[in-house]
C-alpha cells in the first residue's frame, strides 16, 4: 500500500541525506505487523505476520519500485556479467568469512527470516543512497557505503535497550558487535551484486542465535568480564580488517565496477 506514496513523495528526492531521513521515516511503517491479528491457531500464517516477514517482503517490494524511481535499476540483484577484475577465489573467501562470521555470533525460522529480509533490504537502500550521494567522489563513494550503512545498522540496535530485560550496557556491546558482521555482508553484496547471499547469512546468523538462546531472551549480554571485551574484539576487528583488505587492487575493483552497475552509471543491461 505504501508502494505509490513511497515512488510520487520519495522518488523524486535527489539529496542523498534527505534520502536517509525518508528511510528513516519508511522503516518506522515495518515491523511485527501485528495489527494483521493473524489467529495463533493458523501457526504458519501467525507467525509470519507476527514476526514481521510479511512485513520484510512489503519493503523489499517497495524499495524495488523506489530505487526505480531514483532512476536505478528495478532488481537489487545484479545480472552476473564478470568484471574483468572478478576474481573466484575473493568470493570464495568472501562466502568463507561470512561463513566463520556466524560461529562468532553464536550466544527460530520465522523469527530469523524477518531480519535477513527487512535490515539487508534496508541495507541495500543505504548502498545506493550512500553510492550515489558519493559518487563525485569515488575515491571515497565504496568505503562510505560500507561504512556508513555498517554504522547505521549498528546504531539501529540502540531500540533494543530494555527488550526482555538488555542492560544499557549490553546494547551498546550490540551496536559494536553488530557492525563487524555488517562490514561482510555489505562487501558480499557488493561485490556479487546479490542481496539474496547477505540475506542468507543474515537469516542464518539470527536464526543459530534464536536457537541457542530463545527469541524471547535479551537480544545481547554483557558482564563486563575480559571475556566480553575479547569477544567484541574478534567480532568486530577480524570483519573490520578482513574488511579493509577487500579495499584494495582488484577485489576493490569488482566493487567499483558493481557500484556502477547498481547507479546505472555505464547503460549496460546489468540487472535481471
Amino acid at each position: 500500500m505504501l508502494v505509490p506514496i513511497a515512488v510520487v513523495h520519495v522518488g523524486p528526492i535527489k539529496n542523498w541525506f534527505l534520502r536517509l531521513l525518508t528511510i528513516y521515516f519508511l522503516d518506522i511503517q515495518y515491523g511485527d505487523a501485528q495489527n494483521l491479528a493473524i489467529n495463533p491457531d493458523f501457526r504458519w500464517l501467525h507467525s509470519l505476520t507476527y514476526q514481521g516477514v510479511i512485513a520484510a517482503i512489503a519493503l523489499l517490494t517497495m524499495t524495488c519500485f523506489l530505487v526505480k524511481a531514483w532512476g536505478y535499476h528495478f532488481n537489487p540483484n545484479l545480472k552476473f556479467i564478470k568484471s574483468p577484475s572478478f576474481q573466484k577465489k575473493i568470493l570464495l573467501a568472501l562466502l568463507i568469512m561470512a561463513t566463520i562470521d556466524l560461529f562468532y555470533n553464536i550466544p527460530n525460522l520465522t523469527a530469523a527470516i524477518e531480519p535477513g529480509i527487512l535490515e539487508e533490504t534496508e541495507r541495500y537502500l543505504l548502498i545506493v543512497i550512500f553510492l550515489a550521494g558519493f559518487n563525485r567522489f569515488p575515491k571515497y563513494r565504496i568505503p562510505v557505503a560500507i561504512y556508513g550503512s555498517a554504522i547505521w545498522f549498528g546504531l539501529s540496535h540502540l531500540s533494543n535497550f530494555g527488550w526482555h530485560g538488555e542492560s544499557f550496557t549490553a546494547t551498546i556491546a550490540q551496536v559494536i558487535g553488530v557492525m563487524g558482521s555488517a562490514f561482510i555482508w555489505a562487501e558480499l553484496y557488493l561485490y556479487t551484486g546479490k542481496l539474496w547471499l547477505p540475506m542468507i547469512y543474515h537469516f542464518l546468523m539470527d536464526y543459530i542465535s534464536d536457537l541457542q538462546s530463545g527469541w524471547n531472551s535479551a537480544g545481547w549480554s554483557w558482564n563486563g568480564e575480559i571475556t566480553d571485551y575479547i569477544y567484541t574484539v574478534l567480532i568486530v576487528g577480524v570483519p573490520l580488517l578482513f574488511s579493509i583488505w577487500m579495499l584494495f587492487g582488484k577485489r576493490r575493483q569488482v566493487m567499483e565496477d558493481n557500484a556502477d552497475l547498481i547507479l546505472n552509471l555505464n547503460g549496460r543491461q546489468s540487472m535481471i
